[in-house]
């Protein structure tokens, strides 16, 4: 069963990151970044699947657990932190471990939907291995 909804947010870096990177289940996503106007596109069917599968395999996977809540997100000056929600559940990137990988392939997805939609609002198209992640 695939989330009705999955976010991928993307803050800190030497940029300034402040994004947020919202699936819906129809392939709709919409990019919201600080300073700009949100950008929607359509994510690929191609990508759309992949992304069902993955978040699905997620969602019966065991749980990554916060390693350090009293540092959170991190003492490393100018570090990027991901933070996924899949449907209600969040998971920190930093926490996974080796053994997540149905996480690390929809951290992965999303990040190209967020690379392909940032080309997008700017006029550019950006194609990932796999061909383009999302569409006008």
């Amino acid at each position: 069963m695939s989330p009705d909804r999955v976010t991928l947010q993307r803050t800190g870096g030497i940029a300034g990151f402040n994004d947020t990177l919202v699936v819906d289940s129809d392939g709709k996503a919409t990019l919201s970044s600080r300073g700009k106007k949100p950008f929607t596109c359509t994510v690929t069917p191609r990508v759309m699947s992949q992304l069902a599968v993955a978040a699905d395999a997620a969602s019966k996977s065991r749980k990554p657990t916060s390693q350090d809540t009293k540092k959170f997100p991190t003492a490393t000056p100018d570090a990027i932190h991901l933070y996924l929600t899949i449907d209600d559940e969040r998971i920190r990137y930093q926490d996974l471990e080796d053994r997540d990988d149905s996480y690390r392939d929809v951290f992965q997805l999303m990040n190209d939907v967020l690379a392909s939609a940032s080309a997008l609002r700017k006029g550019q198209n950006i194609v990932t291995d796999g061909g383009a992640a999302c569409t006008e």
